[in-house]
């Protein structure tokens, strides 16, 4: 069996990889996008389908418990207009200083977003605000 740590930073260094290989911001867009897609193939995986469609907020507050209980971070809340995450998995398994630049940190903020759509139908929005060691907050929209 796979250590989940030595999977984490695997997956941490794939896209560091796709980011010397297409650049900064080509990357942020393609893990971006993974987490979008991927993100509804998870929950539907984990849940199957759907049985109802809910209203953005709604779904924003149960994509933060899903992925609280998934174990992505200690603590995953939705506060007013932001997503909170504090002890994440991504951002301790960054290696370095400058987390913000991780490729990673728009993976994660792409899952978000496609948690969301699966269960509301519904587009959202996230921006990193602070990424800290520690932290990260999401302003969505």
């Amino acid at each position: 069996m796979v250590n989940p740590d030595i999977l984490l930073l695997a997956i941490v260094n794939i896209s560091e990889g796709v980011k010397a290989f297409i650049g900064d911001k080509g990357a942020k867009v393609v893990l971006r996008d993974a987490g979008r897609q991927s993100g509804p193939k998870l929950l539907e995986s984990l849940i199957g389908h759907f049985p109802g469609v809910l209203d953005k907020e709604e779904a924003l507050r149960r994509t933060c418990i899903i992925l609280e209980d998934l174990g992505f971070a200690k603590s995953i809340k939705k506060e007013g207009g932001n997503i909170v995450i504090e002890e994440g998995i991504f951002t301790n398994a960054i290696m370095g200083e400058n987390l913000s630049d991780s490729p990673i940190i728009h993976f994660f903020e792409g899952l978000i977003e496609g948690f969301v759509s699966f269960m509301s139908n519904r587009k959202v929005t996230l921006v990193p605000e602070v990424v800290e060691r520690s932290k990260i907050i999401y302003k969505y929209s």
